[in-house]
């Protein structure tokens, strides 16, 4: 869950630019940027703000006997330390909660990991063991359906403050680790609370279920007591139709859910229009509008741009060899305005997603002080991301009570902003546009303004490009952040031109829009250095589509609703299997397939599981095997002469290349759009199962010499591995190894495969790298 959470912040961090003021608020109600207080919070805390034990309900000891009871594996672990309230967070929540440290010793060393239950209700909070298990592989000894029953009865008991799981709300979860066909098999739930018989989008509970049935995982909360009655000043007709009418779309370039992976890739680009203002959460309380720190406004604002202002002088690319690592230190000291004393930062090279060379500097000291961390292009010298960090040195509520106002304006800080972009940008005035908006408010101590530059390509915003600057309450950098598109790959969206007119799709928009009354956790961001108090409003939300998601765009070409951001593991597909294949001898393994997304409609819609399956389709299908479709594998060079790194097989090719499935080179050619053949396969399945080595031993085997065409067949040793391990088989006395595989007999062979994981002795699903 700390994962998935981190995600959608990147995405949502990414997005602010073209975000309408009050989405903030929105974005991070939903999971972002809020830190969710349990029932028993600050109110418990004794002068000097330390929490009095004395009050906590549920003593240490019951803490530690819970945990032990609900979850058999901590029966013999060690607590080396519990401590109420959250020594992990900064700034320190307050919250009677304890922190619990486990230790559980193992053959090969031990495993350290900390847990949450709340003193006053008993509820656990969080639960998340690393430890090495048996793993549950397809086909799983408990259903989803069963999965789910084991899920509900467990909430009853981690969380006895819910009196029911009637008054749960089962919520679908995209989860970053989407079930992948090869690898455990994992079941998550995500659950709504409902509070006056209203669901309450801050408090959830999450419980990850293993296909073995049991608890993997545990996210909980306790619901509280301070939540607003359930009146209202407008129905949730009413606060629909002020949404329709504050509504306003702009025309911008989004993404796909290959931008996460590959952000190179452009071709997976859309043309659609974005909403900008309108969009965003009501008080049902006023009937106003909330902005992004959770104030009642009129109405929003929509989303404009200036022109970058500034006198400082351009960024220039390094010219000649590669920055050393002194030239690329000073990069980094030329924007802090320090030098590097006695030798602090440090460097070293690597390769980023996109594929380049980028020096890599930190701090040297991994303890105390400012943290400084930078990425900068080996070959321009061009400043890609920067960031620091203070660590907190005695009383940190004390500190933020005496933090005060910046010691610079507003305007002076977005002259500084300006002035930082021109310098470490190429062409910063010409692709960017400075997002027009208050700079102050941040969820940082550190950070005091925040200001956003939006990439622009012929007049249209690109999402989610765009170059953020943090800076602190005396104007220094404290964030750099960039995720703008190269420049060398804005051709590709010369092909997007809109079908539709903005009149059409605000139609469109505007039918899609109702209201949905929830509470909502509002706050906990910073102003002035100061944090701000959380508080829980009654709140109209905006729903689109069946997917309760405020992120949709219209799509410009083809004037259908969808989803703004894609998220790698998404499930595209969903029902029932395509009509062609329904019928079919193979549906059964062909309905596997779908429902992992390892086979998917063509354009038609339909599956053909008569088609052949080509190499190319083959790599694809693997990745999908391998990762649930989710992927962060950025294709770092050419692997082969015929799959350029744009290619729609690159992404499979680098994750295949870095685990140890195929062997690159460059100079030869893969045929990606050749026919996959039986005697191929037969070797590919071998390299899959780690046999490479026992095939060379195998060629002689009578089951495969006798066959009919055993002169036909290339490698005699992987058809004997694939043959007796019945992935594949022979008919009438042949093998046929030059015949093409179809889409049917690839789902046949892959569900074989898939049924081997807990009967092998390595995992069939290689997450290490070579």
């Amino acid at each position: 869950m700390k994962t998935s959470m981190k995600g959608k912040l990147l995405a949502t961090v990414l997005a602010l630019s073209l975000l309408p003021v009050g989405s903030l608020a929105y974005a991070a109600d939903s999971g972002t940027m809020t830190v969710v207080t349990s029932a028993s919070a600050s109110a418990s805390a004794a002068p000097g703000g330390v929490l009095d034990e004395s009050l906590a309900k549920i003593s240490k000891d019951e803490a530690i006997e819970r945990f032990r009871k609900l979850f058999p594996e901590l029966k013999d672990a060690e607590v080396t330390s519990i401590d109420l309230g959250n020594p992990n967070q900064y700034p320190p929540s307050n919250e009677m909660v304890w922190t619990i440290q486990w230790n559980v010793a193992v053959e090969n060393g031990s495993y350290g990991f900390d847990s949450r239950i709340d003193a006053i209700t008993g509820d656990i909070i969080t639960y998340y063991n690393s430890l090495p298990k048996e793993e549950a592989y397809y086909p799983a000894k408990v259903s989803r359906a069963e999965a789910e029953k084991i899920a509900k009865q467990f909430i009853l008991v981690a969380s006895p403050s819910m009196k029911s799981t009637d008054k749960l709300q089962l919520k679908p979860v995209e989860s970053d680790y989407p079930q992948a066909l090869f690898g455990p098999v994992q079941y998550s739930f995500s659950y709504q609370a409902q509070v006056n018989g209203i669901p309450t989008t801050s408090n959830q509970i999450q419980v990850v279920v293993d296909g073995n049935g049991n608890i993997n995982s545990y996210y909980g909360f306790s619901t509280g007591t301070d939540y607003p009655s359930s009146d209202t000043t407008l129905t949730a007709e009413q606060a629909a139709e002020k949404m329709k009418k504050e509504l306003k779309l702009q025309l911008a370039y989004v993404p796909g859910a290959d931008y996460y992976a590959n952000q190179t890739n452009t071709s997976t680009y859309r043309l659609g229009y974005v909403a900008v203002s309108g969009i965003g959460l009501i008080d049902a309380k006023s009937g106003k509008f909330l902005d992004d720190q959770g104030q009642a406004i009129d109405s929003f604002p929509a989303t404009s741009y200036s022109a970058i202002s500034s006198s400082a002088a351009p960024f220039k690319p390094h010219t000649g060899a590669e920055l050393t690592k002194e030239e690329a230190i000073a990069v980094v000291t030329a924007i802090t305005g320090k030098a590097n004393a006695e030798g602090t930062l440090q460097a070293s090279t690597s390769t980023d997603r996109d594929g380049r060379k980028t020096w890599s500097i930190y701090n040297g000291s991994p303890f105390g002080g400012i943290q400084t961390h930078a990425i900068v292009d080996a070959k321009t010298g061009q400043l890609i991301n920067y960031s620091t960090f203070s660590y907190p040195t005695g009383d940190s509520s004390a500190a933020n009570e005496t933090a005060g106002k910046p010691s610079i304006t507003e305007a002076q800080a977005k002259a500084k902003a300006q002035d930082l972009v021109t310098s470490l940008y190429p062409n910063a005035s010409g692709s960017l546009k400075l997002v027009d908006r208050s700079g102050t408010g941040s969820y940082s101590p550190d950070t005091a303004f925040i200001y956003s530059f939006q990439q622009f390509y012929k007049d249209k915003p690109i999402q989610p490009s765009a170059v953020q600057i943090n800076l602190d309450g005396q104007g220094n950098l404290t964030s750099y952040y960039n995720s703008t598109t190269p420049a060398d790959k804005l051709s590709k969206l010369d092909s997007l031109t809109a079908k539709i007119t903005e009149e059409e799709a605000l139609k469109l928009y505007r039918d899609s829009i109702s209201a949905e009354l929830q509470y909502s956790t509002i706050g906990g961001n910073y102003v002035d250095g100061k944090l701000q108090e959380q508080q829980v409003k009654l709140v109209y939300m905006p729903k689109l589509t069946d997917d309760n998601n405020w992120g949709v765009i219209v799509n410009a070409v083809t004037g259908k609703l969808e989803q703004q951001y894609i998220f790698p593991g998404t499930t595209v597909q969903k029902g029932e299997i395509p009509a062609d294949a329904k019928k079919h001898w193979a549906s059964k393994s062909l309905q596997v397939m779908f429902d992992y997304g390892i086979i998917k409609p063509e354009a038609d819609g339909l599956l053909h599981p008569d088609r052949t399956v080509n190499n190319g389709d083959w790599v694809n299908m693997l990745l999908a095997g391998f990762t649930g479709g989710q992927s962060y594998t950025t294709p770092q060079k050419q692997r082969f002469a015929d799959v350029p790194v744009d290619s729609q097989y690159a992404q499979a090719v680098e994750y295949l290349v870095q685990r140890g499935f195929l062997k690159a080179s460059p100079t030869q050619k893969l045929h990606p759009e050749q026919a996959l053949m039986r005697g191929d396969l037969a070797v590919w399945l071998t390299k899959l199962l780690k046999y490479d080595k026992l095939s060379e031993f195998m060629s002689g085997d009578t089951d495969v010499t006798k066959l009919k065409d055993a002169a036909q067949i290339k490698n005699k040793g992987a058809v004997t591995i694939a043959m007796k391990l019945g992935l594949l088989t022979a008919e009438n006395g042949k093998f046929n190894p030059n015949a093409a595989v179809t889409k049917a007999q690839i789902s046949i062979v892959l569900l074989r495969l898939a049924t081997l994981q807990d009967k092998v002795d390595a995992p069939i699903m290689n997450s290490n790298y070579y």
